[in-house]
C-alpha cells in the first residue's frame, strides 16, 4: 500500500512540475495586433467591436498609435454583454482622447475580453492597437507550486513511514528470533 501511495505521489510531483514548467514557458506571450480604420468612405466610423481573446492574470501592456484622437475601451465578459444589449460602455480599462501611448495594467483574473474602438468620422483614422502579456501567471504559478509542495510533503511522509514501519518490523523479527 505504501508502494503505491509513493507512486501516486510520484505523479502527482510529475503533474505539479508539468504544470510549473507550462507557466514559465507562459510568461511572455506573442503579442496581439489589432488594427481599425475608417479608410473607406462610411467604412468603420464610430465604434468597433474587436472581440474574442482571452487574458489572464498578469501584465499587459496596451500600445496605442492612432493618426487621430481616438478612445479605445478594454471590456470584461460581463461588459461586452452590456455593451452587446444596450450600446452601453462600462470597460475594464478606458484610454480615452488618445493619439499614441504605452500603458501598463495588470489583469485581475483570466477571462474573455474584447476591445471597443471609438474613432472619429469627421476625419480618416487609422489606428494600431498592440497587447502584450509578460509575467507569470499567477493562478497557474500558485496551483502549481502547491501541487508540487504538497507531493513532496506526502512523499517524505510516506518515506519516513515506510522506514519507521520497516525499522519496527527489523526490531519484532530480532525479539521473536531471540525468544
Amino acid at each position: 500500500m505504501l508502494n503505491r501511495g509513493l507512486r501516486l505521489c510520484l505523479v502527482v510531483l510529475l503533474v505539479g512540475l508539468s504544470l510549473l514548467a507550462v507557466t514559465v514557458v507562459r510568461v511572455n506571450s506573442v503579442p496581439r495586433l489589432m488594427n481599425f480604420g475608417n479608410e473607406e468612405e462610411g467604412a468603420t466610423c464610430g465604434w468597433v467591436l474587436y472581440s474574442d481573446f482571452l487574458m489572464f492574470n498578469r501584465d499587459f501592456s496596451v500600445n496605442i498609435r492612432a493618426n487621430n484622437t481616438v478612445s479605445v475601451y478594454i471590456l470584461d465578459e460581463a461588459a461586452i454583454k452590456q455593451w452587446n444589449t444596450a450600446k452601453i460602455v462600462n470597460a475594464a480599462w478606458a484610454y480615452e482622447d488618445v493619439v499614441g501611448d504605452v500603458f501598463s495594467e495588470q489583469a485581475n483574473g483570466r477571462g474573455g475580453y474584447a476591445v471597443l474602438v471609438y474613432l472619429p468620422e469627421d476625419s480618416v483614422t487609422a489606428i494600431k492597437v498592440v497587447l502584450t502579456f509578460s509575467g507569470f501567471e499567477k493562478d497557474l504559478l500558485i496551483a502549481s507550486l502547491t501541487i508540487v509542495s504538497v507531493s513532496i510533503l506526502s512523499f517524505v511522509t510516506l518515506v519516513i513511514i515506510n522506514q519507521r514501519n520497516r525499522s519496527l518490523i527489523n526490531t519484532n523479527s530480532k525479539c521473536v528470533n531471540t525468544a
